[in-house]
């Protein structure tokens, strides 16, 4: 808007008769504001002479009453007649009240002396209470008695009083002439303002006047003048000031607004004919560049709530790729899912796919399959979004063909599936054999043995341990080369770790005559928040080749904080310094190399895979840090990392402990009993001699269902731990012990899976099927005590009353409310990214797509179980859910199931009094309806990256 002038609207001689009569009004405002100050200056003379002469006046009155009743108090002392001393009493108390009445009024007047006349009140008071007493004594003719209170009370308190008086009158005196010098000041002060204002009024006028002149009239000619000169140079950018004025310069002002317009309508004519050829000569451009590129140009536009669409653009390369031309797709008004050709429950995941962009505007990047003639085609829409001002959402992308892509990633990810297979199924191969290896060599070490035979089998033993590192390493290899290694982020103690493993490695050390050391520097904080076993794993490779290459003088081991933030991150240096044979610098440039050692002569005089350190580095950076050495040869190396930590809360679970323990079984495990599962004789002898050898009692069963018979005829509390194999004929690992979790008396009981199966989807699946632990084959003596007394001994049994614990979800736990579990959300992606990372790539799909199948068949299940109050089948359904619903995402169906089976647990103990909440059941079916929707949908997202970082 126009910021009009003041007085701009106004005609040049309004503008002077205004000018003259400000001049008049300034004029009568100074006469009222004259007359009015010396009236106020009057009335405060008067009220002064009113106030305080007249409280003078009190105050001088109320002394000669006192002096009176001094007078009259020293006429008693003479006075003979005893009537006339009691009259004198009489007058006494009318002179106090006539004083105190004098006090009074003075008070009214004076209201700020209120103070020193309520003291001169109370001395008076005593005064005259003084005096009664002398009056008294004198009536009683003891004149004597009168004439002591009078020299030693009276005088006094008479002298004090007349004092206060004094005080009062001249204080009295000295504001009125005070207060007259101030209304002397005021007069001359408002004599002075009026000279002033006559001053200003007229300095105010003649400014006015000098202001009208310059902004009123020269100054907008002066623009006016400026803006025809710019005219005249076809100068259109500076607006026209003044239109909006009703004097004589808005109508010029005016007028040359209509000359401009004129003007700027003519070159506005010229620009639309050139403007009009360059847009034909840049759509013919633009159909050009979209002919040359490989896929199809569109343009979407779609409405707010997804409801309605519409195509402003589509190339002619549309028809290859979708099936109809351009022109069909721009007048088409059906269903989005009918442009790309596909039925409706496809076109349900393309629907959300755009429905997720038009919430977020973040771009579309999606695949589909669609049938093409005879063949499918997998169409890929990369798109961005941009809101337009009326709320809908433009959709400017590009449709391209990946089918062969696709089927490239399909072929990788089998090669990759086949792998991981082949790794698995040989992992598991080995480890079975060098299971019964490993223990039958620990069951004959524990065997007096002539010294011949005792050096063959720990020669033995350590040859199979070299061989488990090697698989070991290799399985590590695997992992972190796939992209499947998952780091866990748990608190740890830095001084617990380097007190392991010190002492691991101390009687290695000692027998080759080293000194091992250990030191942590005072800024690292001694509780951090990490993965504490791969760190030791890093440590335990550098440590276990600075002993192996070091043949005098010490290896030293340091963790120290390389840098800290005020977030919390910390950066942890690992070093481990030797006094070995050193390395030259071609031999450090291949050093961390996969397969590949310093010398060939190392790989024969001490075998190994050359994994060790590439491992570490690879450990190093999935941590967020490297890992490196610095070496001169003859003098030593120092193999040092750095990984990213976080400095511990409190709000984080505390990690296992990084190394083993080096002690046998402990004594607590003396005398309890385990069932052994195993359909390999010779792994259940292995298993039985170890067990035993550790003062444990061991009942065995060849599968599952032997087991799961032996469990049913045994009494309550009869085993303390079950470790349970597998893959075993009849009946596996996993199915046994589900249907063990689906009994109420064998909640709590500790399942240990003892297997050959060592992946992290393994483990998953154990997890998943109720089992509590995981101790991969070949087992080992200390691994193995460790467990089993985690889990067995006091201080690691769980409560009785409390159910196994399953791998929950983050965010979720049982035995919330069913309101706070129902604001958990219904999908989270997270937990599927982690799955993934543990798959072989193309594995996750056929997983999810069979958990969505068996969704509706489950719920059914449920269903069913819940009219037939089937309590032991709703418990096993609900169980069976848990986990497997959390690993794909689905958070709030997690904890659902998890409060339904405890429903049901508690109608198992209940008998028919009690059944699980209808309304617990609906929210399952509820949350498995919107679980699966959102999990499809995250599949259809999720594809075209998986394609990309498969291939």
């Amino acid at each position: 808007m126009v910021r009009t002038r003041p007085l701009s609207h106004l005609p040049l001689t309004a503008k002077i008769v205004f000018l003259v009569a400000l001049m008049g009004a300034v004029s009568i405002a100074t006469a009222l504001y004259t007359t009015r100050t010396m009236g106020h200056i009057t009335d405060d003379y008067q009220a002064l002479i009113d106030r305080e002469a007249q409280s003078v006046l009190h105050v001088s009155d109320a002394a000669l009453l006192l002096g009176e009743s001094s007078r009259l108090v020293y006429a008693v002392l003479t006075e003979q007649d005893e009537n006339t001393m009691r009259a004198a009493l009489a007058t006494l108390q009318r002179l106090q009240a006539q004083f105190e009445t004098q006090i009074d009024t003075t008070e009214r007047l004076v209201p700020g002396d209120a103070a020193p006349l309520r003291s001169i009140r109370e001395q008076a008071a005593h005064a005259f209470t003084l005096a009664a007493r002398i009056v008294d004594a004198a009536a009683r003719w003891r004149g004597d008695r009168a004439l002591q209170i009078i020299h030693g009370e009276f005088e006094p308190a008479l002298r004090t009083l007349q004092q206060a008086m004094n005080r009062q009158r001249d204080e009295s005196t000295d504001r009125f002439r005070t207060a007259s010098v101030q209304l002397g000041h005021l007069t001359s002060r408002t004599i002075l303002n009026t000279a002033l204002a006559v001053a200003g009024g007229l300095a105010l006028v003649i400014a006015l006047s000098t202001w009208v002149a310059v902004s009123q009239i020269s100054r907008p000619i002066t623009q006016l003048t400026r803006h025809m000169e710019r005219l005249t140079d076809r100068h259109y950018g500076d607006p026209i000031t003044g239109t909006d004025r009703r004097d004589e310069v808005g109508t010029m002002a005016k007028a040359l607004k209509v000359f401009k317009d004129s003007m700027q309508r003519e070159d506005r004519l010229a620009v639309e004919l050139a403007a009009s050829a360059e847009a034909r000569r840049l759509s013919e451009q633009l159909v050009d560049l979209t002919s040359a590129i490989p896929g199809a140009v569109f343009q979407l536009r779609m409405a707010p709530d997804g409801g309605g669409h519409r195509f402003l653009f589509v190339s002619d390369k549309a028809e290859d790729l979708q099936g109809r031309n351009a022109q069909e797709l721009l007048q088409m008004q059906g269903p989005l899912h009918a442009a790309y050709g596909l039925d409706e429950d496809a076109g349900a995941l393309l629907q959300g796919a755009f429905a997720r962009s038009l919430r977020t505007l973040e771009p579309l990047d999606f695949d589909v399959e669609a049938l093409r003639g005879d063949r499918p085609r997998w169409i890929k829409t990369l798109a961005t979004a941009r809101a337009l001002p009326d709320g809908a959402v433009l959709f400017n992308g590009v449709w391209l063909d990946v089918t062969e892509q696709r089927n490239q990633a399909r072929a990788l990810a089998q090669v990759a599936e086949e792998k991981a297979t082949f790794l698995a199924v040989m992992s598991h191969e080995i480890r079975t054999p060098l299971n019964a290896i490993l223990g039958l060599a620990q069951l004959a070490l524990r065997e007096p043995l002539p010294p011949a035979q005792q050096e063959r089998v720990e020669q033995l033993y350590r040859a199979g341990r070299r061989l488990l590192r090697i698989v070991d390493d290799t399985l590590d290899f695997s992992k972190i080369d796939g992209g499947h290694l998952v780091l866990e982020h748990a608190e740890f103690d830095a001084r617990q770790l380097l007190a392991d493993l010190c002492e691991l490695f101390e009687p290695r050390a000692r027998d080759k005559g080293l000194a091992l050391r250990v030191g942590l520097s005072e800024d690292l904080p001694p509780h951090l928040v990490g993965d504490a076993h791969r760190i030791a794993q890093i440590l335990m490779n550098f440590v276990n080749n600075a002993i192996k290459f070091t043949e005098s003088g010490e290896v030293a081991v340091a963790l120290e904080a390389e840098a800290q933030d005020s977030e919390g991150t910390v950066v942890l240096r690992g070093t481990v310094r030797d006094t070995g044979i050193g390395l030259t610098a071609q031999q450090r440039e291949h050093l961390f190399q996969s397969f590949h050692q310093a010398d060939a002569t190392i790989t024969r005089r001490f075998g190994g895979t050359g994994l060790g350190l590439a491992i570490s580095r690879r450990l190093a950076r999935h941590m967020g840090g490297d890992a490196g050495v610095d070496s001169t040869p003859g003098l030593g190396s120092t193999f040092w990392f750095t990984v990213r930590v976080r400095r511990a809360d409190g709000t984080v679970r505390p990690a296992a402990p990084a190394l083993p323990p080096l002690s046998g079984a402990p004594a607590a495990l003396a005398g309890r009993r385990v069932l052994l599962v195993d359909d390999n004789e010779l792994n259940r002898l292995v298993a039985t001699g170890l067990l035993e050898a550790g003062g444990l009692q061991v009942d065995t069963a060849d599968d599952g269902a032997q087991a799961l018979e032996q469990l049913a005829r045994a009494p309550d509390g009869t085993y303390d731990a079950v470790l349970m194999d597998m893959q075993m004929p009849v009946m596996d690992g996993l199915t046994a012990t589900r249907r063990l979790r689906a009994q109420q008396r064998f909640a709590t009981l500790p399942v240990i899976a003892m297997t050959a199966n060592a992946a992290p989807q393994d483990v998953e699946r154990a997890r998943a099927a109720g089992m509590d632990d995981h101790l991969p084959k070949p087992v080992l003596e200390l691994p193995l005590w460790a467990m089993l007394a985690r889990w067995i001994t006091p201080s690691g049994l769980r409560a009785a009353s409390s159910p196994p614990e399953r791998t929950a979800a983050p965010g979720t736990q049982a035995g919330r409310g069913l309101q706070e579990v129902l604001a958990l959300p219904t999908f989270d992606a997270a937990p599927l990214e982690e799955l993934a990372g543990l798959l072989a790539p193309g594995h996750l799909d056929a997983l999810r797509e069979r958990f969505a199948r068996d969704g509706d068949a489950r719920m059914r299940r449920l269903g069913q179980a819940w009219e037939d109050r089937d309590w032991p089948a709703l418990r096993e359904e609900a169980h069976g859910w848990g986990g497997t619903a959390s690993s794909f995402g689905l958070l709030r169906l997690d904890a659902l199931t998890r409060l339904l089976e405890e429903e049901a647990v508690r109608s198992l103990a209940a008998g028919d009094g009690h059944a699980p909440p209808a309304v617990l059941l609906d929210a399952v079916r509820e949350a498995l309806r919107d679980g699966l929707a959102q999990l499809q949908g995250h599949a259809l997202q999720a594809r075209s990256p998986q394609t990309g970082a498969t291939a």
